[in-house]
Parts: C-alpha cells; sequence; structure tokens
C-alpha cells in the first residue's frame, strides 16, 4: 500500500506564499505523481484524500476546484481495464490541465499589458504570476514600467514579487502594507491577481488587496485584475461561503504571547465589484459586472447546475472500490 501523504504546516504555509496558479499547479503535479506511483487502487483513493486536504487548506483556489472538478467528474465517470488505465487517464488528464492553465495565463497577462502605458507607474501586492508576467510583456514591448511593490505580511510573498521584477530589469520600489494608501498617489495603475473571481464580480485575493483598491479607488487609479477564466468560482452563484485560512500564534512574538497575546492574520479577502475596473483575462478586457456571461459561457447555462465537490469526491472514491473489487 502507497504511504499515506502528510504534510506538516510549513509545507503548507510554503503553498501559502506561492499564487494562486503556482499552488494549483503543484498539487496537480504532486497528484498524478501520487497516482502514478500507486501500487493498487488504494493508493489511488490516499491520493484523493491528499487532493482533498489540499482544497481544504485553499478552499478559496478556483484553479485548484475547477480543475479538481473535472477530473473527479472522469474518473467517477469511466471504466477501467485496470490499475494501469486510472493511472494513464489521469497523467494525460493533468498535462492537458497544465498546458491550458499557461495558455490562459499568458494570454490573460498580454491583455494587461497592453492596458499598461510607457512610463506608468504600478501598484500591486502579494504575488501573482499573472501580474508578473504583465510586467515582464510591457517591459517586452518597450515600456518603461516603475513598480511599487507592497512586502505583504505576514507571508511577505511581495518581497519575492520585488525581487522577480528586479532581476527582470524593472525598477522597483518595495514598502510596508500601510504605506499602501500614501503610496498610491503616485501611481498611474494597479493590477492585483486573483485566487477566485465570484459570480457577482467580486474577487477573492490575498489580504491587502482591499486595502490597495480602497487606496486605489480614492486617489483615481484605475484597478484591473489579472485572471485568466479558469478562476471563475460558479459556486458561489448559489451563496456559497467559506471562511478564510488563517495564521494565529506565528504572528505573535514569542515574549508576547506569555501575556496573553492572540494572534489573528486572515490570507485572503474579498474585493467587491464596485473598487474594480477591469478584468484582464484571455477573453479580452471585460467589467465585473460580465463575470455572469462568462460563466454562461463556460458552463452553458444560468445559473450553472454543478454537483458538490464533496459528492464528487465520494463517487470518485467508490468507482475506485469497485474497480477493486472487479480485480479482486
Amino acid at each position: 500500500m502507497a504511504e499515506e501523504p502528510r504534510e506538516d504546516r510549513s509545507e503548507v504555509l510554503g503553498l501559502y506564499r506561492l499564487g494562486a496558479t503556482e499552488s494549483a499547479e503543484e498539487t496537480l503535479q504532486r497528484f498524478s505523481r501520487l497516482v502514478s506511483e500507486a501500487r493498487d487502487v488504494w493508493g489511488l483513493l490516499e491520493a484523493l484524500d491528499f487532493l482533498e486536504a489540499r482544497i481544504a487548506a485553499r478552499p478559496f483556489s478556483a484553479p485548484l476546484v475547477n480543475t479538481a472538478r473535472e477530473l473527479l467528474g472522469m474518473i467517477a465517470a469511466g471504466e477501467y481495464s485496470g490499475l494501469a488505465e486510472v493511472q494513464e487517464r489521469v497523467r494525460s488528464y493533468v498535462g492537458e490541465v497544465l498546458a491550458r492553465v499557461v495558455e490562459e495565463t499568458e494570454a490573460a497577462a498580454e491583455i494587461a499589458a497592453r492596458r499598461l502605458e510607457d512610463g506608468d507607474v504600478v501598484l500591486t501586492q502579494s504575488y501573482s504570476r499573472s501580474v508578473v508576467r504583465a510586467l515582464e510583456k510591457a517591459v517586452a514591448m518597450g515600456k518603461r514600467i516603475h513598480v511599487i511593490v507592497a512586502e505583504s505580511r505576514p507571508l511577505l510573498d511581495g518581497v519575492e514579487t520585488a525581487k522577480t521584477l528586479a532581476r527582470m530589469g524593472l525598477d522597483v520600489t518595495m514598502i510596508v502594507d500601510s504605506a499602501m494608501r500614501f503610496m498610491a498617489r503616485d501611481a498611474t495603475k494597479a493590477l492585483i491577481g486573483a485566487d477566485a473571481v465570484t459570480a457577482d464580480g467580486t474577487v477573492i485575493a490575498r489580504t491587502g488587496a482591499g486595502l490597495l483598491a480602497l487606496a486605489a479607488s480614492e486617489a483615481r487609479v484605475r484597478l484591473i485584475v489579472v485572471a485568466g477564466t479558469y478562476k471563475l468560482y460558479p459556486e458561489t452563484v448559489y451563496g456559497m461561503t467559506i471562511e478564510t485560512p488563517a495564521l494565529g500564534e506565528e504572528i505573535v512574538p514569542e515574549e508576547h504571547r506569555g501575556l496573553g497575546v492572540e494572534g489573528y492574520a486572515p490570507l485572503f479577502e474579498p474585493v467587491p465589484p464596485h473598487l474594480i475596473d477591469a478584468l484582464a483575462t484571455e477573453r479580452g478586457l471585460v467589467a465585473p459586472e460580465a463575470v455572469p456571461l462568462l460563466i454562461r459561457e463556460k458552463y452553458g447555462e444560468w445559473p450553472p447546475r454543478l454537483e458538490p465537490i464533496s459528492e464528487l469526491f465520494a463517487r470518485a472514491r467508490e468507482k475506485l472500490k469497485q474497480t477493486l473489487r472487479s480485480q479482486a
């Protein structure tokens, strides 16, 4: 039997430091590897346990939830001659998904890059591959861009963005999160990524995005969210709510814990559509109000009828167990 996948707290925190796309890719690649290494159907079931745990750890990750939905549906509906066929189908599917995500990310970044102008000062925060690629493409177009990056505590993923952009040759200023309102007056554009885009056009992003959006709105700076349509979260049309993952005692200095000081650092927050000027997607630049149209186009109807992902996990597990019994 395959060894049960286990993750410690530091590994989970490492995944939170990644952008939504990178985190989903890492999870899918590891899931595919666990499936490939499985010696029997029980190993496949443990791979599903790993996937379900990753979704529970980052429930706002639309790329992960959407791809898992397709993958689980494929497993549940399939007929398999044996373990090898399951493994091959999963490997093939994951490869196709990762290629599609890269293609959509590149197209969305291209759209955003074309909205930037020579001499723009761009305010951003956290880490988003889509935003980084948009800025890189803008520079490749010959545009001179200065970027103001908030460090994005407590995970400091904005620091990684600053390093990445500086290595590309961009002019970068890194600021503390609390300075976003002060620095917004110097910006001409604002860019953020997204973990998910809900049915009403609300964007779920790393905490701090809301402060950036408010500061940009006050300073009359246009805010563009760079997000491929694989980040649409159609389940939210039914009023679905998810409590954000958060850090606790990790953010409290050791000497303060003995005094009873508690810590709370929510990792994600919603940015309402009225603070967003546009979404840069692979299908073009769209207003948040157009998200229902994108969802209807993608899923064929409005509202989309979607099976709860918990039920998809249950059906996929049952299918694999049936495969095991038929081979016994």
